[in-house]
């Protein structure tokens, strides 16, 4: 097809075409529109080297369709050339946790962005109907790519380009006026647009690849971007972008995941082990996960970008916190009322929507089963028993091990008799020695 041209000062018409853009972008629920043309992600290398060092770990779709991550116009093998890209963000910014629910280790701590339902679900759509919108207006009759942080596209690289915001150290898009609570969505199409303006580059970052991939010193400074107003409602003034020497999301990881600036080891991230692994948690890790049973908002919470923001309501109802997602009891998925760590048609009921059923339940109720060890109280030993005797072998091993913990903590003589009638029907040797260590911890 032709390229057809909607941005720019052709009589006027192609720019109220742009501006048109951005008003359904607008209507549809995003808070942040640009665009850019398509070529080559800025850090294609890194991500290779990322790759081929092990990093994904069991994540194995990061290694497929490298040659799309680094130029993702080739994800237009069926239909005309993708010309241009054009980014856009949700801020799902809510509030803070309060601090009587954040610090009470009887309940379990989801990470905000699961507080909704599945993002991937709201904006999904969006996306379709965005592309639709302009396909009226061009003509076109072949549908755009549109992705949601699930295709072979480097959102962040591209954000960054199109003056969304900019990289941080902790690996997340920040904009100096909304911080960092974005979700990161693209639309690729044949057409091409009027582009944006990337930031300014005030301060260039210098350092290669190499120094990436063996890690940078956090305190450096890696860049400075006078960033233009993008998000809807805000002033005309630039606004400037930096971590500077800040080292404060570096150092406020529990688990030590970053391996510098812009390089996180997936494998040390609670995150990781509480979402995308299937597997046993390392037990090293086990005791700084605290009372975290989905995601980690760490390195954002201690991030000066995301200080003083204001509490607000997503534009987008389906992100808008349901309440007993936010801070649930660590023991109320064990009544008998409301089994959903025990059964799955009852987590699939209670988490219905939600992105808290990617970990399924066999891995939630690991993930509890460490959170309730971390806390250590007696109260939780009927609940662990009831995990111990679970029909998957994931939470059993778990089980074991937050027995031990409250075990150590309260010299508990029943827990014994309870770990060795299971060892004497536990048929999985990793739990086995999960069991074991749990009988012999001091």
């Amino acid at each position: 097809m032709a390229e057809i041209e909607i941005g720019g000062d052709v009589g006027g018409v192609v720019s109220s075409l742009t501006a048109a853009i951005r008003g359904e972008a607008r209507r549809l629920g995003f808070d942040f529109c640009r665009a850019l043309p398509l070529g080559q992600a800025v850090h294609a290398d890194f991500f290779e080297r990322w790759i081929a060092a092990g990093r994904a770990g069991e994540m194995r779709y990061l290694e497929r369709h490298l040659d799309k991550r680094r130029f993702p116009a080739l994800l237009g093998e069926d239909g005309p050339p993708l010309k241009s890209m054009i980014v856009l963000a949700v801020d799902y910014f809510q509030g803070a946790l309060p601090a009587e629910l954040a610090n009470d280790p009887s309940r379990g701590i989801i990470a905000s962005y699961a507080w909704g339902d599945d993002y991937h679900e709201v904006i999904r759509p969006l996306l379709f109907q965005l592309d639709e919108f302009i396909r009226a207006q061009t003509g076109r009759t072949t549908r755009g790519k549109a992705l949601v942080d699930t295709g072979p596209v480097l959102e962040r690289d591209w954000a960054q380009q199109a003056g969304i915001g900019f990289t941080g150290k902790n690996c997340c898009t920040i904009h100096p006026g909304r911080g960092s609570w974005l979700f990161l969505a693209t639309l690729l199409i044949p057409e091409v647009i009027a582009y944006d303006p990337p930031p300014t580059v005030i301060e260039q970052p210098l350092f290669s690849t190499d120094d990436l991939v063996n890690g940078l010193s956090g305190a450096g400074h890696y860049g400075q971007w006078s960033i233009p107003p993008v998000a809807h409602g805000e002033s005309n003034a630039a606004r400037l972008a930096t971590c500077g020497g800040c080292t404060r999301c570096l150092d406020a990881c529990p688990t030590d995941a970053f391996v510098g600036p812009f390089h996180l080891d997936p494998q040390r991230c609670i995150s990781y082990w509480t979402i995308e692994s299937q597997g046993p948690i390392p037990c090293a890790l086990r005791p700084h996960f605290g009372n975290r049973i989905f995601g980690c908002d760490i390195c954002q919470e201690v991030c000066p970008w995301n200080r003083h923001l204001p509490a607000r309501t997503p534009l987008l109802e389906g992100l808008r916190a349901q309440q007993d997602r936010v801070s649930p009891p660590l023991l109320e998925g064990f009544r008998a009322e409301t089994p959903y760590w025990l059964d799955g048609d009852a987590f699939a009921v209670h988490f219905r929507r939600s992105p808290v059923k990617r970990a399924r339940r066999p891995g939630m109720l690991r993930n509890v089963c460490v959170a309730l060890g971390n806390w250590g109280d007696p109260v939780a030993m009927p609940a662990l028993r009831q995990a111990l005797a679970d029909a998957d072998p994931l939470p059993r091993g778990h089980a074991a091990w937050a027995l031990g913990e409250v075990r150590r903590r309260h010299q508990i003589a029943e827990i014994g008799p309870i770990l060795f009638e299971r060892l004497r029907l536990e048929t999985e040797e990793w739990v086995r020695e999960e069991i074991d260590t749990a009988l012999n911890v001091e």
